[in-house]
């Protein structure tokens, strides 16, 4: 993922491009996650009732700050992004609850097409790095009841949707679906689960070209 990452970087710095076949500037999202689990498993035995005691709500509308860049070629484009993302939702076990919050660095890499100068449709994948991860709890009695999760370093998965642009701003109305579990297990009070854990969510972007 990181040689993806770099040979983008590479691209954009090594060709020589004039200003109508390059845009580039700074850009914020607005976003809608649904922190899916799917799966569950309880680890220690087969309680039937695992999927009431454990409850995950969704997480609370985010904002991702970064830059873009867009390359235009033989009629297509391709746009490399560098977003910075915090995330939180609330894990719910019996009376116990934990506000998880995730800071990562998203790239998603959009090839689109451009119609009439104005409309675009695009869709590509999004490569997740993790930088911290922390769980603020309540609920709990002692250090065996805490919560733990330990969320992947990196991740993978699939952005598509339309956009606009107008004079400078730059508009788009993203679907982000998560290819992969972001955390495979989650150790509660104890008891370990087995876990499905994906990020799906609807982002708005708002952004400057130059």
């Amino acid at each position: 993922m990181k040689k993806v990452i770099l040979l983008a970087i590479l691209i954009i710095s090594s060709t020589s491009l004039s200003a109508q076949s390059f845009d580039w500037g700074p850009k914020i999202n607005i976003g809608s996650p649904d922190v899916s689990v799917k799966d569950i498993k309880n680890l220690k035995n087969n309680d039937n009732n695992i999927n009431d005691l454990l409850k995950v709500n969704d997480a609370s509308i985010n904002l991702q700050l970064g830059v873009y860049a867009r390359l235009k070629l033989l009629g297509f484009y391709i746009q490399p992004e560098a977003m910075f993302s915090n995330s939180s939702s609330e894990l719910n076990y019996n009376d116990i609850k934990g506000e998880v919050k995730l800071n990562k660095i998203d790239v998603p890499v959009m090839i689109g097409k451009r119609f009439l100068k104005i409309f675009r449709v695009n869709a590509g994948p999004v490569f997740s790095l993790k930088l911290s991860q922390d769980i603020e709890q309540s609920g709990v009695k002692d250090a065996s009841e805490e919560i733990s999760t330990n969320y992947k370093n990196a991740t993978v998965g699939l952005q598509y949707g339309i956009g606009l642009d107008i004079s400078m701003i730059t508009i788009d109305l993203r679907v982000e679906k998560g290819l992969q579990s972001i955390s495979d297990e989650v150790k509660i009070a104890g008891e370990s689960f087995s876990t499905d854990q994906r990020l799906d969510q609807v982002m708005l972007s708002v952004g400057l070209r130059f």
